[in-house]
């Protein structure tokens, strides 16, 4: 090939491709142009027809005013032209006179298949987004997928579990001949989830065996409409509420105070609004909830039992929006407002029930908390002259997006609850009254650093205060005969410092720092008796952790770690460790232990009964010469299948709880130990549109204070049937559950007491087996740009209205009416608004 060597020659030849290059792109550049200029909008061609033919035009401009269509026409008459849009857009034009004209677009039923790209099995279970409306979950159907009233030129934005998310045109997905193919994303071993493990919005995370609930997605279960969170919990397997009341819930035989419960980072120590009726978190406010049934993490400290970690949104809102709840029993709303675009956002959330009102389900609730007592009387009258109660609680956050690595935020919390009731003898002219107060507040500082893409830190300021007011005093005729008062106050005050770092994609380090300061105050004044005691206890923990989570080749998981406590008041450290290995043999097998050791110092006594309302059972303490430093131990080993729609996953554990405290009716403490030993099966099916599970549960309670016998929460099986129906806009869920019944515990009373001699006890060891069945029922609306959403439920606990034995009452129990019983058949109507 031949050289060119002259410089002029090759400036010419330079100059000739610059020119040549130069008239390309000119080129290019007008016919760009000329194409732009064939085209307009369909909101432009509307106003050019306006002027022309003098005639008005209605429609959605959202949906059709940005469509671009072909702008050379050749129209003559209005008739020609409308006909003329009609073959670019599938619309319709409705005269509603003879100078205006109503634009609708055309709208059908969209049915498509979506099948695995790999396996070709169905996906049974998608969140679909049209165009930026809310994004709505969709079960198949028999023929697949329907979509109702879409409009050819939607954008339709599929996402589905561990798939790569599909983004299409509704035209082009109508005209696809086959099924939809998705394909995998790349999941490792310690992301792995198992998705909608018991209802939408309830998962099972492999590698920590915790359950992991989406509020946002939560789907119908049984028993309640609203999405109460005790309601949400006590139908996971291996959580149980024996009493039958939602805020007592029992962690495979540790109670309701040995787990740990806090909502971002506050810590809370009552078991609900009127006395565990109901969960005092509002389920439009929360997020997320993390749940552990077994050994927790290294992170976690302070309690021998199960976990429950509530967290809001820290996502700064778009746009503002507006949440409306309303049910037979309380009201509520939620505002979330982006204050300054991506940067600042308030958050707003609060409800109350409706003052002097009755309903039948909180007349259940009253019936279930007061029986027994002396208010059993007046129960039925809730909300009267003579009895009322009152709650309500409010949550607010404020976030603030420093930059795109940094971020801060307060939370708060306040929850109320008050109680005065009024009893009258006419006879003896004896009037008496009880007043009880609740008052929780809490407060959570928190910022998260993200330092580089391996290495984020945060720390965290909480305090949170509770307050337990309860007084009670009598009357005959203008004379004070009686005066009782009782308050028990707790301030927890937390500084938390944790930092991640990423070794690599297979290692990941964990560790962190927590201050807690504990001051607890309890007066007693009792006239009658001569009492009038104050005891202030205080004390400081200091713990730290350390945990290293390492992924072998997405065949084995583990998380290894140490937690330790340094309690201040007898000056010894506990050090506590924690492990969690996984194993996956293939996609649908995985084989799951852990075990580990923990221990607890603020606690409740443990006592014979469920008696929420009595005053000792409402009180914290810290270990003194009386109460110990609980000693937790457990251990779990587990295997969990799911393929083609099924799903089965068997744990058996052991839970053993040392050095606690037993305090009876008699005032007597003992010490000694909880040791739970039992099995959870799980299993479940889906077949399109419909759901089954099964779940069954076989544990041993047992205490020992010098000899062994069964607690008196222990249920040796608790067995539940349930299904789920999912016919858009309708779901349906109902649950059956059998349990076996709870041990006679025959009361302890003090001498002179012969109230047992009076009582015809039950010829058995145990009380008779129980059972109850829940049904929910929903219907979902929205308006066709949906923009908006409503859901109305209907809900019935215990529907045939089993009686239900679960104790005996332990405080000089009346001959006549001895037992303590679960709720009776509970009604309630619930209707949620969202834009």
């Amino acid at each position: 090939m031949a050289t060119i060597t002259n410089p002029k020659v090759r400036l010419q030849i330079f100059r000739s491709y610059v020119l040549f290059l130069t008239l390309c792109l000119s080129f290019m550049g007008v016919a760009q142009a000329q194409d732009v200029e064939k085209n307009e909008k369909f909101a432009d061609r509307l106003e050019r027809l306006k002027e022309r033919f003098g005639v008005d035009f209605s429609y959605n401009y959202s949906v059709l005013g940005q469509i671009e269509i072909p702008k050379s026409s050749d129209c003559t008459t209005l008739e020609t032209c409308l006909k003329e849009l009609n073959e670019f857009i599938p619309i319709t034009f409705e005269a509603s006179s003879t100078s205006n004209y109503m634009v609708l677009p055309i709208r059908n039923d969209l049915k498509f298949t979506i099948i695995d790209a790999i396996t070709d099995e169905a996906i049974n279970g998608i969140n679909v987004q049209i165009n930026n409306g809310i994004e709505r979950y969709y079960y198949p159907k028999k023929e697949g997928y329907v979509l109702e009233n879409i409009f050819a030129l939607d954008s339709i934005h599929i996402h589905a579990p561990y798939y790569k998310s599909v983004h299409i045109k509704a035209s082009d997905l109508q005209q696809m001949k086959g099924p939809l193919k998705f394909e995998q994303e790349m999941i490792h071993l310690d992301e792995v989830e198992i998705i909608d493990y018991l209802t939408r919005g309830i998962d099972s995370k492999i590698s920590d065996n915790s359950i992991q609930v989406d509020m946002n997605s939560l789907g119908l279960l049984a028993g309640e409409t609203d999405g109460d969170i005790f309601n949400v919990i006590k139908n996971i397997p291996g959580v149980h509420s024996p009493s039958g009341k939602p805020g007592s819930l029992n962690f495979r035989g540790s109670t309701f105070d040995q787990s740990l419960i806090q909502i971002d980072d506050i810590p809370i120590y009552h078991n609900g609004h009127f006395f565990g009726a109901l969960s005092p978190y509002n389920p439009l406010f929360i997020d997320k909830i993390e749940i552990q049934r077994n050994t927790l993490s290294a992170k976690w400290g302070g309690r021998v039992g199960g976990l429950i970690n509530m967290t809001t949104s820290s996502i700064i809102a778009d746009s503002t929006s507006y949440a409306f709840q309303a049910n037979s029993v309380y009201a509520g709303a939620t505002i979330k407002i982006p204050v300054v675009k991506d940067k600042l956002a308030f958050y707003f959330a609060g409800r109350s029930n409706y003052p002097g009102i009755n309903s039948p389900k909180l007349t259940a609730f009253s019936n279930l908390n007061f029986q027994g007592s002396r208010l059993e009387v007046i129960a039925d009258d809730v909300n009267s002259e003579k009895f009322e109660v009152g709650f309500y609680d409010i949550n607010s956050k404020l976030i603030y997006d420093i930059n795109n690595n940094h971020k801060a935020t307060v939370s708060y919390i306040n929850i109320q609850n008050s109680l005065f009731a009024t009893l009258k003898d006419s006879d003896s002219k004896q009037e008496d009254f009880r007043d009880l107060d609740l008052d929780n507040w809490g407060v959570t500082a928190k910022w998260e650093g993200k330092f580089s893409e391996r290495f984020t830190a945060q720390a965290r300021f909480s305090k949170s205060s509770l307050t337990i007011d309860n007084t009670s005093e009598g009357f005959l005729e203008t004379e004070r005969n009686s005066f009782e008062k009782y308050t028990n106050t707790i301030d927890d005050t937390r500084f938390i410092v944790e930092a991640d770092f990423e070794v690599n994609t297979t290692t990941k380090l964990e560790t962190g720092y927590t201050l807690t300061d504990y001051e607890l105050g309890f007066d007693e004044r009792n006239d009658q008796n001569s009492v009038n005691n104050r005891r202030d206890q205080n004390a400081t923990v200091h713990s730290a952790f350390f945990s290293l989570n390492k992924n072998w080749g997405d065949k084995v998981t583990a998380n290894i770690g140490l937690h330790s406590d340094y309690y201040n008041p007898n000056q010894r450290l506990y050090a506590d460790p924690r492990i969690m290995v996984n194993f996956r043999f293939n996609e649908s097998l995985f084989f799951k232990t852990s075990a580990g050791r923990s221990h607890q110092f603020i606690q409740k006594k443990l006592r014979d009964d469920f008696d929420d309302f009595n005053n000792n059972s409402q009180f914290w303490f810290l270990p003194d010469r009386t109460t110990a430093v609980l000693e937790g131990y457990q251990a779990m080993v587990g295997v969990l299948y799911e393929k083609s729609g099924w799903l089965l996953d068997t744990e058996f554990y052991l839970r053993n709880t040392d050095k606690i405290t037993l305090q009876d009716n008699t005032e007597m403490l003992q010490t000694g130990e909880l040791k739970t030993l039992g099995v959870d099966l799980f299993i479940k099916k889906k077949w399109h549109n419909i759901e089954t599970i099964f779940s069954y549960s076989l544990s041993s309670i047992n205490t020992n204070y010098g000899e062994t016998s069964p607690v008196y929460f222990d249920q040796r099986h608790i067995l539940n049937f349930t299904g789920l129906w999912h016919l858009d806009p309708f779901n349906f869920a109902f649950t059956w559950g059998y349990f076996s019944g709870m041990p006679v515990v025959i009361p302890d009373f003090d001498e002179g007491n012969d109230s047992l001699a009076d009582l015809e006890l039950l010829n058995s060891e145990r009380f008779p087996n129980q059972h109850q069945l829940d049904i929910s029922a929903t219907y979902s609306f929205s308006n066709e740009a949906n923009t908006w959403k409503g859901i109305v439920g209907l809900s019935f606990i215990n529907l045939y209205n089993q009686d239900n034995i679960v104790n005996l009452f332990q405080n000089a129990p009346s001959p006549n009416s001895p037992y303590r019983k679960a709720i009776t058949f509970s009604p309630n109507v619930q209707l949620s608004i969202f834009f």
